[in-house]
Protein backbone atom coordinates (compact mmCIF):
# COMPACT_ATOMS: atom_id res chain seq x y z
CA UNK A 1 0.00 0.00 0.00
CA UNK A 2 1.13 3.50 -1.05
CA UNK A 3 2.07 6.23 1.01
CA UNK A 4 0.12 9.27 -0.20
CA UNK A 5 1.45 13.25 -0.36
CA UNK A 6 0.12 15.55 -2.37
CA UNK A 7 2.30 17.96 -4.80
CA UNK A 8 3.76 21.01 -2.81
CA UNK A 9 1.52 23.81 -2.37
CA UNK A 10 1.48 27.20 -1.37
CA UNK A 11 -1.18 28.84 1.13
CA UNK A 12 -3.49 27.63 3.66
CA UNK A 13 -5.77 24.51 2.83
CA UNK A 14 -9.08 25.24 2.04
CA UNK A 15 -10.67 24.09 5.36
CA UNK A 16 -8.93 24.40 8.72
CA UNK A 17 -9.05 20.73 11.62
CA UNK A 18 -8.11 22.75 14.36
CA UNK A 19 -8.15 25.94 16.04
CA UNK A 20 -4.35 25.71 16.36
CA UNK A 21 -4.01 24.88 12.48
CA UNK A 22 -5.96 27.84 11.44
CA UNK A 23 -4.02 30.12 14.18
CA UNK A 24 -1.08 29.19 12.45
CA UNK A 25 -1.94 29.76 9.16
CA UNK A 26 -3.76 32.71 9.75
CA UNK A 27 -0.15 33.97 11.20
CA UNK A 28 1.84 32.67 8.19
CA UNK A 29 -0.04 34.54 5.93
CA UNK A 30 -0.40 37.83 8.10
CA UNK A 31 3.17 38.21 8.19
CA UNK A 32 3.91 37.01 4.39
CA UNK A 33 6.07 34.41 6.05
CA UNK A 34 6.67 32.30 2.99
CA UNK A 35 6.37 28.35 3.35
CA UNK A 36 5.35 25.62 1.44
CA UNK A 37 2.78 22.44 2.69
CA UNK A 38 2.01 19.20 1.63
CA UNK A 39 -1.12 16.93 2.63
CA UNK A 40 -0.44 13.30 3.05
CA UNK A 41 -1.52 9.89 4.92
CA UNK A 42 -0.89 10.62 8.75
CA UNK A 43 2.62 11.04 8.96
CA UNK A 44 3.79 9.13 12.14
CA UNK A 45 6.03 6.44 11.60
CA UNK A 46 9.42 6.43 10.78
CA UNK A 47 8.70 5.26 7.09
CA UNK A 48 6.43 7.76 7.17
CA UNK A 49 8.76 10.25 7.27
CA UNK A 50 10.56 8.95 4.84
CA UNK A 51 7.61 9.89 2.19
CA UNK A 52 7.46 13.04 3.73
CA UNK A 53 11.23 14.09 3.40
CA UNK A 54 10.80 12.83 -0.61
CA UNK A 55 7.95 15.09 -1.00
CA UNK A 56 10.01 18.09 0.13
CA UNK A 57 13.40 17.06 -0.58
CA UNK A 58 14.29 17.87 3.36
CA UNK A 59 14.13 15.92 6.36
CA UNK A 60 11.36 16.36 8.96
CA UNK A 61 11.84 16.95 12.62
CA UNK A 62 10.08 15.31 15.78
CA UNK A 63 8.81 17.48 18.11
CA UNK A 64 8.40 16.54 21.20
CA UNK A 65 6.70 17.98 24.41
CA UNK A 66 7.78 17.49 27.85
CA UNK A 67 6.74 17.92 31.63
CA UNK A 68 8.30 17.59 34.98
CA UNK A 69 7.41 15.65 37.39
CA UNK A 70 4.58 17.90 38.82
CA UNK A 71 3.00 18.70 35.47
CA UNK A 72 3.96 22.48 36.16
CA UNK A 73 7.09 23.13 33.60
CA UNK A 74 7.00 22.46 30.07
CA UNK A 75 9.80 21.93 27.12
CA UNK A 76 9.11 21.79 23.87
CA UNK A 77 11.73 19.92 21.96
CA UNK A 78 12.28 20.01 18.36
CA UNK A 79 15.12 17.35 17.37
CA UNK A 80 16.17 15.24 14.09
CA UNK A 81 13.79 12.87 13.36
CA UNK A 82 16.64 9.72 13.48
CA UNK A 83 18.44 10.53 16.55
CA UNK A 84 16.95 8.55 19.77
CA UNK A 85 15.46 10.69 22.55
CA UNK A 86 17.11 9.91 26.21
CA UNK A 87 14.94 11.70 28.60
CA UNK A 88 18.22 11.50 31.05
CA UNK A 89 20.52 13.32 28.26
CA UNK A 90 17.88 16.12 27.85
CA UNK A 91 17.53 17.12 31.36
CA UNK A 92 21.59 16.42 32.04
CA UNK A 93 21.84 19.06 28.86
CA UNK A 94 19.49 21.74 30.30
CA UNK A 95 20.42 21.06 33.79
CA UNK A 96 16.83 20.05 35.29
CA UNK A 97 15.26 17.07 37.02
CA UNK A 98 13.55 13.82 35.66
CA UNK A 99 10.92 14.72 32.30
CA UNK A 100 8.15 12.94 30.91
CA UNK A 101 6.39 13.22 28.22
CA UNK A 102 3.00 15.12 28.06
CA UNK A 103 0.08 13.19 27.89
CA UNK A 104 -2.99 13.75 24.89
CA UNK A 105 -4.96 15.82 27.38
CA UNK A 106 -1.51 18.27 28.61
CA UNK A 107 -0.95 18.57 24.57
CA UNK A 108 -4.48 19.34 23.69
CA UNK A 109 -4.45 22.01 26.33
CA UNK A 110 -0.94 23.67 25.60
CA UNK A 111 -0.33 23.86 22.25
CA UNK A 112 -3.73 22.39 20.54
CA UNK A 113 -2.59 19.36 19.09
CA UNK A 114 -2.85 15.66 19.19
CA UNK A 115 -0.24 13.31 19.73
CA UNK A 116 1.25 12.76 16.26
CA UNK A 117 0.74 16.60 15.09
CA UNK A 118 3.16 18.24 17.82
CA UNK A 119 4.86 21.24 16.21
CA UNK A 120 6.58 24.90 16.91
CA UNK A 121 3.99 26.88 15.54
CA UNK A 122 1.78 25.32 19.09
CA UNK A 123 4.16 28.35 20.58
CA UNK A 124 1.80 31.10 18.76
CA UNK A 125 -1.03 29.86 21.37
CA UNK A 126 -1.40 31.97 24.62
CA UNK A 127 -1.44 28.80 26.46
CA UNK A 128 2.02 27.55 25.59
CA UNK A 129 3.41 31.25 26.59
CA UNK A 130 5.37 29.53 29.77
CA UNK A 131 6.88 26.42 27.32
CA UNK A 132 10.27 26.51 26.87
CA UNK A 133 11.61 26.12 23.50
CA UNK A 134 14.67 23.89 23.06
CA UNK A 135 16.01 22.74 19.60
CA UNK A 136 18.98 20.34 18.58
CA UNK A 137 21.87 22.49 17.87
CA UNK A 138 21.94 20.51 14.15
CA UNK A 139 18.36 21.13 13.45
CA UNK A 140 18.80 24.83 14.21
CA UNK A 141 21.60 25.24 12.17
CA UNK A 142 19.99 23.93 9.14
CA UNK A 143 18.26 26.17 6.39
CA UNK A 144 14.74 24.91 6.24
CA UNK A 145 12.84 22.22 8.19
CA UNK A 146 9.45 20.10 7.97
CA UNK A 147 7.19 20.41 10.71
CA UNK A 148 3.34 19.51 11.39
CA UNK A 149 0.78 21.98 10.95
CA UNK A 150 -0.93 20.82 13.50
CA UNK A 151 -2.40 17.73 11.95
CA UNK A 152 -0.79 14.36 11.34
CA UNK A 153 -1.62 14.92 7.81
CA UNK A 154 -0.33 18.40 6.83
CA UNK A 155 3.35 19.42 7.08
CA UNK A 156 4.96 22.46 6.39
CA UNK A 157 8.82 23.37 5.04
CA UNK A 158 9.85 26.84 6.25
CA UNK A 159 13.06 28.41 7.01
CA UNK A 160 14.29 28.39 10.80
CA UNK A 161 14.81 32.02 10.57
CA UNK A 162 11.62 32.64 9.75
CA UNK A 163 9.74 30.50 11.96
CA UNK A 164 11.44 32.13 15.37
CA UNK A 165 10.49 35.35 13.93
CA UNK A 166 7.27 33.94 13.69
CA UNK A 167 7.20 32.65 17.24
CA UNK A 168 9.18 35.70 18.61
CA UNK A 169 11.18 33.15 20.28
CA UNK A 170 14.98 31.47 19.78
CA UNK A 171 15.38 28.33 21.17
CA UNK A 172 17.68 27.15 23.75
CA UNK A 173 20.02 24.84 22.06
CA UNK A 174 21.41 21.66 23.04
CA UNK A 175 23.30 18.47 21.67
CA UNK A 176 22.00 15.51 20.64
CA UNK A 177 25.12 12.59 21.27
CA UNK A 178 22.78 9.97 20.00
CA UNK A 179 23.81 8.52 16.64
CA UNK A 180 21.43 8.73 13.72
CA UNK A 181 19.32 5.52 13.32
CA UNK A 182 19.78 4.29 9.64
CA UNK A 183 16.45 5.08 7.55
CA UNK A 184 14.33 2.10 6.99
CA UNK A 185 14.21 1.06 3.62
CA UNK A 186 10.68 2.28 1.56
CA UNK A 187 10.14 1.08 -1.81
CA UNK A 188 9.71 3.88 -4.32
CA UNK A 189 6.52 5.79 -4.61
CA UNK A 190 4.34 3.64 -7.69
Amino acid sequence: MSFYTSEIKTGAPDAFKSETQQLIYERLEATGTPFSRIESDPGISMDDCLNIDRAFGIETVKTILLTNRQKNKFWLYVTHARKPFITKEFGASLQIPRVSFADEATMQKILGTPHGAATPFGLLREEAAEVTFVMDRDVAGRDRIVITDGDACGFIAISNRDLFNLLGRTPVLIENPAEIVAAPKVPEAE
